[in-house]
């Protein structure tokens, strides 16, 4: 298996989205991995996956859910792929060239985010305009700041040296892929945005009325101590997340 495309669900509803656009690919070696709190019967995964249970004081992220599909995978390549997003028919041919090339980058794509769809599931009125899209260049190296989620390659081999993501941003609002991609730049690998692999996602607001400032009060003071821990060389690159979901 060449690709694992993986998607942690919390919109199953627009899950067919990517479905749709997943079957189209010119790139035909794939599976497609789920994880999802509910059953889902509207589209039909390689594998789905139940999301792990969450301890009471858990913030609703997807922390459990990308390590429990990671662990599952079977392809060189991992491409996260988030719910309700529209992306065209040579997406995944894309990110294999660029590990071909590079077995040691991760590569993340760019995107805007659209009110909602038409009956053809192409995206209509954009709301969000995605800082980061140029015009001048096509490929360039950046931050692991600047690596998102939404649609990203990983090599597999990634994954297992870092073990993953780290599950104490499950207790609050985001930045859990920006900490692992920091420990694997301590790990010597690179970062890139390829500004021709262009998504559209469905706009969605926050989680929470109170999810700004969470963000303010957890999340940030838990990145600037991980980030401190890094500098000061104290935090473990070699996490052991993944393995509890090995062999579950």
């Amino acid at each position: 298996m060449k690709i694992s495309v993986v998607t942690p669900s919390v919109r199953p509803e627009l899950l067919p989205i990517v479905e749709k656009c997943l079957k189209r690919q010119d790139f035909t070696d794939w599976e497609w991995i789920i994880t999802s709190p509910v059953e889902i019967k509207t589209v039909t995964p390689t594998l789905l996956l139940k999301d792990p249970p969450r301890s009471p004081h858990d913030f609703w992220s997807l922390c459990k859910g990308w390590n429990q599909a990671y662990a599952k995978t079977k392809g060189e390549l991992i491409v996260n792929i988030q719910d309700g997003i529209w992306f065209p028919p040579d997406v995944l041919s894309k990110f294999w060239f660029h590990y071909q090339n590079n077995k040691r980058i991760l590569v993340s794509a760019i995107g805007h985010q659209y009110e909602g769809f038409d009956d053809r599931g192409v995206p209509l009125n954009k709301v969000w305009h995605d800082p980061r899209a140029k015009t001048k260049v096509s490929f360039e190296d950046v931050p692991p700041s600047e690596m998102e989620m939404v649609m990203c390659s990983i090599p597999k081999q990634a994954l297992i040296e870092c073990g993953g993501i780290d599950e104490e941003y499950d207790t609050c609002n985001g930045a859990q892929e920006k900490e692992m991609c920091w420990r694997l730049n301590r790990m010597n690998w690179d970062f890139f945005i390829d500004h021709t692999i262009e998504y559209k996602a469905i706009h969605h607001p926050r989680l929470s009325k109170d999810w700004d400032k969470i963000y303010v009060e957890k999340t940030t003071p838990l990145f600037v101590r991980h980030m401190d821990e890094l500098t000061n060389e104290t935090r473990k690159l070699n996490q052991e997340n993944l393995l509890k979901y090995v062999d579950s």
